[in-house]
C-alpha cells in the first residue's frame, strides 16, 4: 500500500509540475508588440509556426519557433532574449552589437554567428562551427564565474 501511494504521489506531482511549466500556446498577435515588430523587421519572409507564453524566472516569457527552424525567445516587453537561427543560416547582423559583429569578422573568419543569447554582463555567442564565446557588449571576453 505504500507503495502504492508513493507511486501515485509521484505521478500526481509529475503532472502537476509539467502542467505549470508548459507553455500556452498562443498567436503571433499575442506577442508582445516590440516582438512582432522584431520579427516582421528581421525575419520578413518567414512566418511564425509556434509561440508559446511561459512563466520563466524573472516573470514572462515568449518562446517562438519560425518555419524555416528558427527559434526566438522574448522578455515580457518583447526584447529577444536568445536566438538561434535556422539551419544553414546565421543571425541577422543587424540585431548583434556591431563590436560583436566586428570581432567575430575579424577572429573567426569563415565563421558565422547561428546563435545569441543575452546573460548577465554580456552574450553568449555560438559559431557555425560549433565554438562558444562569452562576450561583454563591446566584445570583450567575460570574466569566468565562480
Amino acid at each position: 500500500m505504500k507503495k502504492f501511494l508513493v507511486t501515485l504521489f509521484s505521478v500526481v506531482a509529475a503532472s502537476v509540475s509539467s502542467g505549470v511549466f508548459a507553455g500556452t500556446p498562443i498567436t503571433q498577435s499575442e506577442l508582445p508588440k516590440a516582438a512582432q515588430t522584431f520579427i516582421s523587421k528581421y525575419f520578413p519572409d518567414d512566418k511564425v509556426w509556434e509561440a508559446e507564453k511561459d512563466r520563466g524566472s524573472h516573470g514572462i516569457e515568449y518562446d517562438v519557433d519560425m518555419e524555416s527552424g528558427a527559434e526566438l525567445e522574448f522578455m515580457s516587453d518583447g526584447t529577444w532574449k536568445g536566438l538561434k537561427s535556422a539551419r544553414g543560416k546565421s543571425i541577422p547582423s543587424a540585431v548583434i552589437p556591431a563590436a560583436i559583429v566586428k570581432y567575430v569578422n575579424a577572429n573567426f573568419q569563415s565563421q558565422s554567428i547561428v546563435e545569441i543569447s543575452r546573460k548577465r554582463g554580456g552574450y553568449k555567442v555560438e559559431l557555425s562551427n560549433g565554438s562558444e564565446l562569452m562576450l561583454t557588449e563591446d566584445a570583450k571576453p567575460m570574466p569566468a564565474r565562480k
